[in-house]
This record gives structure tokens, C-alpha cells and sequence, in this order.
């Protein structure tokens, strides 16, 4: 499933939406292994942050 890169309301670029894409993948990977909402977003964030630094 592909998503709009721009929108007039949106316009985000291609990098956010594959940034974005990413964090809800983790997001939904983390819950999957039993964590909360909350903690599943910290967690992705923080997985996140790591990957920028070393990119």
C-alpha cells in the first residue's frame, strides 16, 4: 500500500513518510510482543534515534 507523499493538507515528503511508515511498523511490532501503546512508542522512537545517529 502506497501512500500520497503530498497532499494540500499534508505536504510532507518522501523521507517523512518513509520515517513515519517505519515508526508505525515498530510501533505495531513492539505492541505485538505485549507492550502498551505508550511503551511501544518510546521504544520505537528510541530504535529510531539509534538508527539516525549511526546513519
Amino acid at each position: 500500500m502506497k501512500r500520497k507523499s503530498k497532499s494540500p493538507e499534508s505536504p510532507l515528503d518522501e523521507h517523512t513518510v518513509q520515517e513515519l511508515e517505519l515508526q508505525e511498523r515498530l510501533i505495531i511490532k513492539y505492541m505485538k510482543e505485549g507492550m502498551t501503546r505508550e511503551e511501544a512508542t518510546m521504544h520505537a522512537l528510541a530504535e529510531l534515534r539509534e538508527k539516525m545517529d549511526r546513519g
